[in-house]
């Protein structure tokens, strides 16, 4: 008598997902609360590219949000311009309209998953006189 086997796939669907991985440094930081007093924060990072064939440098701007509450209370210590971050961070876009002029662009928006400090930021003068 034979047997009849059956297979069984056991790979899982995952659903798609878009992540970005930046080193760069921070610029401008906001801390914020929601209505319902939640913490976050929005800080931009200056990344910089390197050409072989140009000795100019680009430096490109992106705006990342923290919402993790560990992430947040840890950044409210250290988190200032000039820190150097290595950053995973979710994207994702949508498309707004401007009514003013009538035009619709896609921006993209970039929530913090995890990071790691690459080089803190230089003292300020007043720190070291301390």
């Amino acid at each position: 008598m034979l047997r009849q086997i059956r297979t069984l796939s056991s790979s899982i669907v995952r659903p798609s997902f878009a992540r970005v991985q930046l080193l760069g440094t921070v610029g401008s930081v906001n801390f914020k609360e929601t209505k319902d007093g939640v913490k976050f924060i929005n800080y931009s990072l200056a990344v910089n590219r390197y050409s072989p064939n140009e000795e100019d440098r680009t430096t490109d701007w992106f705006n990342v949000s923290v919402f993790n509450e560990n992430q947040v209370s840890a950044f409210e210590k250290f988190l200032k311009p000039g820190v150097q971050l290595f950053v995973e961070a979710d994207a994702r876009q949508r498309v707004v309209a401007d009514e003013a002029s009538e035009s619709k662009y896609t921006l993209t928006s970039l929530k913090q998953r995890s990071f790691d400090v690459v080089r803190y930021a230089k003292r300020e003068e007043t720190e070291e006189s301390q």
